[in-house]
């Protein structure tokens, strides 16, 4: 640790010994380096006396890399501090102080924790209840009207994918606000004409359902871990005395109530240190996290230091990126946006005194690409990332999208171009196998004496090779026999002789084999079942933890419906369209978190890159709709689906919600919340571009369609960050050329 040799703006870190600190850091400035090594050096200087640090993070993949760098540290050094550190997230520290005295805020012992993807399965299964049971009307009356069928429908299927959203946030809003369903259908019971009052039944619905299983979402125990330590002074003490030391990381996505936490544990002793980025606050208009937390911490505290060096990008990029910045905070015409971004001007690490230092590549790195139509835009991207692996086999590529489903569309093209690649994304076609493969295998117990279904089975399921031909050939063999002589009859299947491919016949018997096992289980329990078929297809850690989630969501709806059936199950395996699987896909795949290694080739959105670090990144997307620069263009928030009145729902909601609680009038939510979302994209962008450490391409197309070309009407400007970062980048590739 002695032998560290730490940078000038980390030195001021490392020196902290008390008192409340604040670490505005910018990307690639190495937060987790200094916060761990900063805690090892308490711990050996015993600063903690008998209590302990504590490290809050918001990602359970960001414990586990906490808890091993902190590990290694102390190991090293041989200090022997291992229980005197704890690393968690505020959600497991909110429980870990609602267990210490239950009783303060009315609950029993027996309480559990819906985590997300419970509470999607709870909240789905509260949504469909209510369009069922008399709804239906109501969550219609919003659309537009619209006779043509195909767009009728079109119309449909957005509202019910933005629906999920607005009701979750709109319960979490109303439950931070102390509004309960109770308290909520008194105010809605009369002539109310707000969309409250369609939240309502599906909220009462979603709190009955959670007290019904024992339950609490995350939103209930921030909120009650809060109100026990504000009751109970016995217990609020007890936390104080605990954590000598507080340490707060990714802060800039904190919300309020986490705020407040915090600041109350750490009260007594007063040793908070919170460290964030605040150009890298890009998840406020999907929670209520807000970087304005940070920002007034920083004014608050007693000292201030910003790490402002980052090794990861090239200079060209850094420079680029502050490019960004300077025009954001100095020249925006939409002067309420120039706050966005916090104008930290990042530096290169120096040369020659022991750090690590930034790339230097050996060429100018940093393009512009403008394309006639989206399609074109994904193709040209594909091949532009196949000549670069071909020329640089060992460097990871990045390829940034605005939408999941644009995820789907490039994995597509890369798949047609058979090059290996990582998909972040709900609806990855690698990650939904496991589901599909569930559904294969139901579909043949559902249709057990079907040949066809047998070979589907065995073909999807079991039989893995790369000769695929010599695959087709052999499936078209067994066709020939009857399910009952292949599944019953060893001496049959046995003497079907394959010479070209063991594995081929080793899958064939393997998967014969298993399908009878699952055959004679009983069907009684289907999520029982369910958890039998994937333990017999000895399952990875991820793939396990689906299945599981699988299991509690099929006993979850058996529960109210005892007549639901495989038939059933098999429909819900295969509705693309199911937040919960799309949910469940999301967070399990990506619980130990992901890295990019080298000469791997990503897919994700802009949101999902965070956190992450790719030799070349390209950024996809640059249109006005996706990163908007003024409130009079066309916004994300205002849903084209929906009757005027009510085209921004999330924004009438926060109103209504306002107007509630407060009894007084309420902000302007919609112009507040397309500011927000111009500040949201502006820093989504920053957040792409820094993400980049020798290579980065920006790209926009003319048309989103094909069928679009050469309508004007249907013509995307390209984002105004584009036009102006392009500026930079020709004047660069001038001076390089003059240059040489």
């Amino acid at each position: 640790m002695n032998n560290i040799n730490y940078r000038e703006d980390q030195l001021p870190i490392i020196g902290y010994e008390n008192g409340t600190m604040a670490v505005p850091a910018v990307p690639g400035a190495g937060k987790t380096f200094i916060v761990t090594n900063l805690v090892a050096k308490l711990l050996k200087e015993k600063k903690h006396d008998n209590s302990k640090i504590l490290i809050l993070t918001y990602m359970n993949s960001a414990v586990n890399n906490f808890k091993g760098r902190i590990k290694k540290i102390l190991q090293d050094n041989e200090i022997k501090e291992e229980n005197s550190y704890e690393v968690m997230t505020i959600h497991s520290l909110a429980v870990k102080i609602i267990k210490e005295k239950p009783e303060v805020v009315m609950l029993s012992e027996e309480f559990s924790i819906a985590d997300d993807l419970q509470k999607s399965i709870i909240l789905s299964d509260c949504i469909y209840k209510f369009r069922m049971s008399g709804g239906e009307r109501a969550f219609q009356w919003f659309l537009k009207d619209q006779k043509d069928g195909e767009w009728r429908e079109r119309m449909v299927n957005a509202w019910e994918n933005g629906f999920y959203e607005l009701v979750g946030n709109a319960i979490g809003e109303l439950k931070y606000k102390e509004i309960s369903p109770d308290r909520l259908e008194c105010i809605v019971a009369n002539d109310y004409k707000g969309i409250l009052k369609i939240i309502l039944p599906i909220y009462k619905d979603y709190d009955k359902k959670l007290k019904q299983n024992g339950l609490l979402d995350y939103d209930d125990i921030l909120i009650l871990a809060y109100r026990a330590l504000r009751l109970d002074e016995n217990l609020r003490m007890k936390f104080q005395n605990k954590y000598k030391y507080i340490f707060e990381d990714e802060c800039q996505d904190s919300n309020e109530i986490q705020g407040k936490i915090i600041k109350l544990i750490s009260k007594e002793n007063n040793n908070l240190v919170r460290v964030g980025d605040i150009n890298q606050s890009i998840t406020g208009t999907f929670s209520s996290s807000d970087p304005k937390y940070f920002k007034e911490f920083i004014e608050e505290s007693d000292n201030c230091y910003r790490m402002d060096m980052s090794n990861r990008s090239s200079k060209d990029i850094l420079d680029l990126a502050n490019k960004l910045v300077q025009y954001v905070t100095t020249e925006f015409k939409q002067e309420e946006c120039r706050q966005a971004l916090e104008n930290m001007e990042i530096r290169t690490v120096p040369s020659g005194m022991g750090y690590r230092e930034n790339p230097k590549p050996d060429v100018y790195s940093i393009n512009t690409k403008r394309y006639e139509t989206w399609e074109d835009e994904i193709i040209k991207t594909v091949k532009y990332t196949k000549a670069i692996k071909k020329k640089y086999p060992d460097k990871s590529i990045g390829i940034l999208v605005p939408f999941n489903d644009q995820i789907t569309q490039t994995a597509r093209v890369l798949i047609q171009e058979n090059m290996e690649f990582e998909e972040l994304g709900p609806n990855s076609l690698n990650k939904r196998k496991i589901l599909n493969n569930m559904g294969y295998i139901i579909d043949f117990i559902i249709n057990c004496d079907e040949i066809e279904k047998l070979i589907l089975a065995l073909d999807k399921v079991f039989i893995h090779t790369d000769n695929e031909l010599g695959k087709a050939d052999f499936l078209q063999m067994i066709a020939k026999y009857n399910v009952e002589d292949l599944m019953y009859n060893e001496e049959k299947s046995e003497s079907i002789i394959i010479d070209k491919d063991y594995d081929i016949y080793k899958g064939f018997l393997n998967g014969l084999k298993v399908l009878k096992d699952i055959l004679q289980h009983p069907t009684v329990r289907l999520d029982i079942l369910i958890l039998f078929i994937g333990e017999k297809l000895n399952l990875e850690k991820e793939d396990k933890a689906v299945i599981e989630y699988l299991s509690f969501y099929i006993k979850f709806i058996s529960a109210d419906n005892v007549n639901t059936n495989l038939v059933d199950v098999y429909n819900i395996l295969f509705n693309t369209k199911n937040k919960v699987f799309n949910h469940i896909i999301e967070v399990v795949y990506e619980m130990n978190g992901y890295e990019p290694q080298p000469g791997s080739i990503t897919v994700c959105n802009y949101h999902k890159s965070k956190g992450m670090e790719w030799d070349c990144v390209f950024l996809l997307g640059l249109v006005e709709y996706n990163f908007p620069d003024n409130i009079n263009q066309k916004f994300q928030c205002d849903k084209w689906y929906l009757k005027d009145k009510y085209k921004n729902p999330t924004a009438i909601i926060k109103s209504e919600i306002e107007t509630i609680a407060m009894g007084v009038e309420p902000t302007n939510y919609v112009y507040k919340s397309k500011i927000d979302l111009i500040n949201e994209k502006i820093r989504l962008l920053y957040v792409g571009m820094t993400r980049a450490k020798e290579m980065l391409i920006l790209s926009c197309s003319l048309y989103k369609d094909n069928a679009d070309v050469g309508k004007k009407n249907k013509m995307q400007k390209p984002s105004l960050y584009i036009n102006e970062l392009e500026k930079h980048i020709e004047k660069r590739k001038k001076e390089v050329i003059i240059n040489e």
